[in-house]
């Protein structure tokens, strides 16, 4: 195996066939749509897959959850709670809107949202909860929907697929939002989708990003007149390559799910403990993120496994929630500093920092499988760890 490839997943999200199908829609289609043709397919098809009555599409994700959150009524001076780890186009959203970010704590085990630190955050001022479900692992979305009221937007751009027990993510929310962009799960390139079944929530996000769509395309009568915010339109490109990927994407998921699986007991056997999942759910895997059993490990400092790990040619990735969002850079910028509140959130100060995190491959080979046995072997040797 060409050393330069070793670590190449095996699964190709685009094909020749898929080529020649956008070569034709190049050369048959628009390049720009209002509406109708293939963006009405899509949103059409998207919802269905994501188990919702209406889709909207977006020219990215981060529109999608800024679109969300707008279609929600969050506004200037809203509280807007959010986990402590995740990532900064969540932040990104809310600080654009003007509206005050609130950190909640992660539960260690499944790094997703802490229900009973949400409980006790939300205030006469709380407008909105923005949950994610980190590397494809679903919130426990039961709960929280039983601690609050407020709209619960979903931020499932690493969850394309999941379930919670036995159903879609977006039966548990009232507006869940999808990233298609740069290599998830399923992809445009840069494309995003919201889901929601209610009409309201569904014609405010046209209504706010979709430059001539309105008012032709609204369900109710909430306005007569153009959009009224920056034009979110997706490419027509963009949602002809994923509608090809969803064709395919249930076997995209057990081929995913097989190999990630299969890579956690791997790293089980050598001192790595991987994220848990809440019982009746299904996860995903956008990467596969591993905390530090200590005690298999003598001691040895998470920073220093990790660049033994890299040592090895193991692709280990940077930490990416790290620092805390709270402490991310909208809020660094000098007009949004005071565009977040401060609070502790202690849970995600002592796990995040010390997370390990691995690509998510769709189609690994046992020869690939072997080498990174291979790799924890020679780690544990080379720290002397019995």
């Amino acid at each position: 195996m060409d050393l330069s490839n070793k670590w190449k997943d095996n699964w190709k999200d685009i094909t020749e066939e898929d080529v020649m199908h956008l070569a034709k829609q190049i050369e048959t289609q628009p390049l720009s749509i209002v509406s109708g043709g293939i963006l009405k397919r899509f949103e059409k098809i998207y919802a269905k897959f994501a188990g919702a009555k209406y889709a909207v599409s977006t020219n990215n994700g981060t529109s999608a959850i800024y679109s969300a959150l707008w279609a929600a009524c969050v506004r200037q001076g809203d509280e807007v709670l959010v986990c402590d780890y995740g990532f900064v186009a969540m932040a990104g959203a809310i600080a654009s809107l003007k509206a005050i970010m609130v950190p909640v704590d992660m539960n260690p085990e499944t790094l997703a949202i802490d229900s009973q630190d949400l409980k006790s955050k939300i205030t006469s001022k709380s407008k909105a909860v923005l949950v994610h479900n980190p590397w494809g692992v679903p919130a426990e979305l039961d709960t929280i929907r039983s601690v609050t009221e407020l709209p619960i937007i979903l931020d499932a751009s690493h969850a394309h697929g999941a379930l919670y027990k036995g159903k879609s993510l977006s039966s548990w929310a009232d507006i869940t939002c999808y990233s298609l962009g740069k290599d998830k799960l399923i992809t445009g390139g840069e494309l995003g989708c919201a889901v929601t079944d209610n009409i309201d929530f569904r014609d405010r996000m046209i209504l706010l990003g979709h430059t001539n769509r309105t008012p032709y395309d609204l369900q109710t009568e909430i306005w007569n007149g153009n959009n009224i915010g920056l034009k979110f339109r997706p490419h027509p490109i963009a949602l002809g390559i994923a509608m090809r990927q969803l064709k395919r994407f249930e076997e995209k998921k057990e081929k995913l799910i097989a190999t990630c699986q299969k890579i956690e007991d791997i790293f089980s056997r050598y001192g790595f403990v991987p994220q848990k999942i809440y019982p009746n759910s299904q996860r995903v895997y956008w990467r596969i993120v591993f905390k530090v059993d200590q005690a298999k490990w003598n001691g040895i400092s998470v920073p220093d496994i990790e660049t033994s790990l890299k040592n090895t040619g193991l692709p280990i990735e940077p930490n990416h929630y790290w620092p805390l969002l709270q402490h991310q850079s909208p809020f660094l910028w000098e007009d949004n500093n005071v565009l977040v509140r401060n609070m502790e959130c202690p849970q995600t100060i002592s796990v995040s920092p010390n997370l390990i995190t691995f690509p998510a491959p769709v189609d690994y080979s046992e020869e690939q499988f072997a080498m990174i046995e291979q790799c924890l072997i020679e780690v544990r040797k080379n720290l002397a760890v019995e």
